[in-house]
């Protein structure tokens, strides 16, 4: 099949394998077949380890992208109390302090989908308040100081929180930064895988004789010009009992048609660079699927395209569809 994307690299690999040890097959009695791809020499065998080598790096995509939704996760659950306490904080004073200088001067209430700069300067400003206060000789008619929020919730508390906060800032980050790099180290090695591929379709035709099947059957990299298909339109939802994505789709009616592919990204964001193929569905077969690919914790989210594939390995994907598990 030709390569469409990162997630259609292990198939196609399998291709080329499955061909090449054809062609050594079909050489015998004479040594396998070398192919030269930049300075060195390959056999099958090191396609088989560059493959095997692909699918560490595929994994490291998918185990960043979890790690950086559960860390986005979290960093918006944190966010969303302080935002509450915020507005608490608020209230509070403009009921207490009506006005004075302390109502006059407070600050505006951040949203959560700030970036942390507001978020950081609303809370510091709010702490720094609350120490002034609390630092007041008299308190205002009928409360007491130091002042407490909702719960008995101290400022040696929220700061707590505000720290705990900064952690998962950091978290994100680092989250982020490995995503990055594991995307990185993938495309290096799909290049690599890439670059031998080309090589070998140079060099079977300068091994077998024109009209061998194995001549002729060589796989291809790209797809051949044509038309593209249609795209279906896909609905997820998810199982409560199973915590599993429950998909379904609209049937294709390109007479070209070779099959539906499932695809899906961890985390909130579909990036088809990302993709994972889940699932290869053949015409006639239901136009369904369940998985629970990328939902193994609470509070993760998954993102799926059902894809189109024809004869001619040309392809279109639907629109990604999203399925989150409560926390």
């Amino acid at each position: 099949m030709p390569i469409s994307g990162p997630s259609s690299y292990p198939a196609t690999i399998n291709e080329f394998i499955t061909h090449w040890q054809a062609v050594n097959t079909a050489l015998q009695p004479a040594t396998e077949m070398v192919v030269t791809s930049g300075t060195a020499g390959f056999i099958v065998d090191d396609l088989i380890t560059y493959g095997d080598a692909l699918q560490v790096q595929r994994d490291a995509v998918t185990d960043a992208r979890v790690d950086r939704t559960l860390a986005r996760q979290q960093l918006t659950e944190q966010v969303t109390a302080l935002q509450a306490r915020a507005v608490e904080f608020n209230n509070r004073v403009r009921a207490d302090f009506a006005g004075t200088a302390w109502e006059r001067t407070l600050p505006t209430a951040f949203s959560v989908g700030d970036a942390e700069s507001a978020v950081s300067d609303g809370l510091r400003y709010m702490s720094r308040m609350w120490t002034r206060i609390n630092a007041l000789s008299t308190p205002p008619p009928g409360q007491s100081l130091p002042m407490l929020l909702l719960g008995g919730l101290t400022l040696a508390a929220f700061n707590t929180e505000v720290a705990a906060l900064r952690d998962l800032y950091r978290t994100l980050k680092d989250a982020e930064v490995d995503l990055r790099v594991a995307r990185e180290m993938r495309n290096d090695q799909q290049d690599k895988i890439y670059d031998l591929l080309k090589a070998y379709r140079l060099k079977v035709p300068t091994s077998l004789p024109v009209g061998h099947a194995l001549r002729d059957s060589l796989p291809v990299l790209t797809p051949p010009d044509g038309h593209t298909p249609e795209a279906v339109t896909v609905t997820a939802t998810l199982n409560a009992t199973t915590n599993q994505a429950e998909l379904s789709w609209t049937a294709s009616a390109d007479a070209d048609l070779a099959r539906y592919e499932v695809r899906g990204v961890a985390g909130d964001e579909y990036d088809a660079e990302d993709e994972d193929l889940l699932a290869s569905i053949l015409p006639g077969a239901p136009l369904s699927y369940v998985t629970s690919y990328a939902l193994g914790t609470p509070g993760l989210t998954a993102g799926f395209k059902v894809y189109v594939v024809l004869d001619t390995g040309r392809e279109r994907g639907s629109m990604p569809v999203f399925v989150s598990r409560p926390v």
